[in-house]
């Protein structure tokens, strides 16, 4: 009895940090980001998620936000206008909220050159999140359509 234990936990204490370094490896990690106002500012979209436009002045235009129910299936969407604040201030925030549309507070990873914001939808338990991506900023003279990078999976993880 013993021994079957001992080598359980010797083959637990491997895999852990093979998991984890697996993750760090494929990106499949939450890097948690602080942005100031000006880095919120524009359009923010997820495919099938919805989009979110934010204005400088504080406004937010919502079109098809998806919403989710206790299960974290999606059941509805919500469009809008309404606005958008910042948490704990303007400079250096780690939470979004905005007046239309219910769910929970957005949260910002990723990187200061590709931000992505997240929040968590369906039963906190399951891990599931809706997870939006800023589109690119054009260069002055750049043409062509935005670059949309993010969707909705179990985990918030993007693929």
């Amino acid at each position: 009895m013993r021994e079957r234990g001992r080598v359980v936990a010797v083959g637990l204490r491997g895999a852990v940090p093979a998991v984890a370094v697996l993750m760090l490896a494929t990106g499949c990690t939450w890097q948690q980001q602080q942005l100031a106002r000006a880095d919120i500012a524009g359009t923010w979209t997820g495919g099938d998620a919805g989009t979110l436009r934010f204005a400088a002045d504080g406004t937010v235009v919502v079109t098809d936000l998806a919403e989710y129910n206790r299960d974290g299936d999606k059941v509805s969407e919500c469009s809008g206008t309404g606005e958008w604040g910042l948490y704990p201030d303007d400079k250096a925030a780690n939470l979004l909220s905005i007046s239309v549309c219910d769910g929970n507070p957005w949260e910002f990873g990723g990187s200061k050159a590709h931000p992505k914001m997240r929040r968590s939808v369906g039963d906190p338990e399951h891990g599931n999140f809706q997870t939006l991506s800023r589109e690119e900023r054009k260069s002055p003279g750049a043409s062509g359509p935005p670059t949309r990078t993010a969707r909705t999976v179990p985990g918030g993880l993007d693929k």
